[in-house]
This record gives C-alpha cells, sequence and structure tokens, in this order.
C-alpha cells in the first residue's frame, strides 16, 4: 500500500550515501531519522519534546537538527497524525466501466469531504484485486488543508524539501504490508499521547483511536489508567472480532508496562525495529517508503 498526499522527487543523503529522510511532528514532539540503503540510521535520530514551546520556537528547533546533521536541501518524507484525517475503505461492484468507477469515487469524496467544515486535501488507492473478487476496493485518505500546509511550512523553513506527506494509519499499515504480515492482521500502535489500534483485512480497513497517555502512565504507574485502556482495547477487539494483534510503539521498550500487556492482551508479536528504538515506529516505516519512491 502506497498512500500519501503527493508532494513531488528522494534525493540522497551527501555525495556517496543515498539515504531517506523521515519526520514525524505533533503538537508535543518532533521525530527525525534517516535509514541508508541497509536501513540503519545515517546519524543518531533524534526526539525532541517541544508542547511548551510556540512554532517559531519549534521552528528553530528544527532548523537547528538539519544543520547538525547536514539535511539542509534535502527531501523529507513525513505525515499527519491520526487526529488530523480520516481513512475510509470502499468497495465498488467489479463489473463496473472505469468512467463509472472514478464518478462513484469522486462522488463517494464529496459527500465526504461536504461534512467536513473546512477545507481538505485527497487521495485514493487500489487495492490488488484477487481472481475471485467481486468488488474493486478503495482506500481513500482525507486530511485538512490547513495541516498538511502547516507541516509544509514548518519544513520548508528548516531547509527541508517535502517529498512524501502521508497519513498516521497508512504507515502503520504500511508496516505490516512491507514485513508482510500475513492478512488479515491487527496493530495495536502505544505512542506517548495515544493508542490506536488498526486492521487491515481483504475485505475491510479499519481503525480506532484509543486514549491512553502511556507517558503520564510512565510517570504516575497508576494501575487504574492501564487498566482502563485494556478494557478499552479488549472491548475493542470483541467489537471489531480480532483474535490477536502486533504490538508497536514506545510503550514495547518498557519492560514492566510490556509484560502487563502481553499477560492481558492476544498479542501474536512485537514490531520491533532493527538498529532503531521503537520510538521512531511512525519514523522508520516513512524512511522505507522514501526508500522505494
Amino acid at each position: 500500500m502506497k498512500l500519501a498526499l503527493p508532494v513531488p522527487g528522494l534525493g540522497s543523503l551527501g555525495r556517496k550515501t543515498k539515504a531517506a529522510v523521515s519526520l514525524y511532528t505533533t503538537d508535543k514532539f518532533l521525530r527525525i531519522l534517516a535509514l541508508d540503503q541497509e536501513k540503519r540510521p545515517v546519524f543518531e535520530p533524534v526526539e525532541v519534546f517541544w508542547e511548551h514551546e510556540d512554532e517559531k520556537a519549534r521552528a528553530k528547533v528544527l532548523s537547528n537538527i538539519v544543520d547538525k546533521n547536514g539535511l539542509k536541501g534535502k527531501e523529507v518524507a513525513a505525515c499527519i497524525t491520526a487526529n488530523e484525517g480520516i481513512l475510509k475503505f470502499q468497495k465498488f461492484p467489479v463489473a463496473m466501466s472505469k468512467k463509472d468507477l472514478m464518478e462513484a469515487i469522486d462522488w463517494y469524496i464529496k459527500s465526504e469531504t461536504q461534512q467536513i467544515k473546512e477545507d481538505t486535501i485527497y487521495d485514493y488507492y487500489f487495492l490488488e484485486k484477487e481472481p475471485d473478487d467481486r468488488y474493486i476496493k478503495v482506500v481513500i485518505t482525507i486530511a485538512r488543508k490547513s495541516s498538511v500546509e502547516k507541516l509544509k511550512e514548518l519544513l520548508k523553513n528548516a531547509g527541508l524539501q517535502p517529498k512524501i506527506i502521508d497519513y498516521e494509519i497508512v504507515d502503520i499499515i504500511n508496516y505490516g504490508l512491507y514485513n508482510k504480515l500475513p492478512p488479515p492482521f491487527a496493530i495495536l500502535y502505544v505512542d506517548y499521547y495515544e493508542g490506536i489500534l488498526t486492521y487491515y483485512g481483504k475485505t475491510l480497513i479499519s481503525y480506532n483511536k484509543i486514549d491512553f497517555n502511556y507517558k503520564q502512565y510512565s510517570e504516575t504507574k497508576d494501575p487504574v489508567m492501564l487498566d482502563n485502556f485494556l478494557i478499552e482495547v479488549r472491548n475493542l477487539l470483541v467489537i471489531n472480532e480480532i483474535s490477536n494483534i502486533y504490538l508497536a510503539g514506545p510503550v514495547i521498550a518498557d519492560e514492566v508496562t510490556l509484560e502487563n500487556i502481553m499477560m492481558n492482551l492476544p498479542i501474536l508479536g512485537i514490531l520491533d525495529l532493527e538498529d532503531v528504538s521503537p520510538v521512531f515506529f511512525i519514523p522508520y516505516v516513512l524512511a522505507l517508503r522514501g526508500l522505494e519512491e
């Protein structure tokens, strides 16, 4: 799956080492990573917390990182967060003509975007057709235009060139596809301030955002916070008829919390990253995407 809100070129990092630069930013933190062709970090991956900084200070932080690591002028793969967009999965009869299909997709996108009270940007992707498919399967991503423009402006002001602007949900799914997880598969991604449960199957793609402040939990060890999170995940598994999940994100580096989760949820596997901390899960997938472009 290669879904993106496309922006134009991936260059090379330095003269001899072709690499892909990726960046993941929220209102609370920044993560930046570059992988070479062997999928090894070109420099020490950077994570900065900046929730108390204004936009001018954040731009300065990113500019300093760019200058320190010789990234000026490089093309970058980035993404907007799950909260800044939506993903839709639609099926259309395989017998539809191409003209009717495109008109149906356009009509669906218009009906969705009309419900959003602000300008949007969208993209869509056709899933690979199976021999016995009765439907054409389409994944549609819709994002706030203001979020995309704000991200592009941040990158450009720091001397970076935005090549790929993806969507966080797509990046989580893409990890499973890059690593050939057998479909259907479900990934529970737990970051510092939110959890996301994604499901990818041949006839369905879905996701649920889960309110869980893992960063606060890691500081307080309040058992109620973890219990509430586990209860919500279990409920989602039942509702979505998911029997097991893969676990990813910063939480897997916390041995005690990881053990608690493993004991209480049907974890099929842990999605660790070779040569990179699990904190950089999203930038890692973005960098893989960049290496392929």
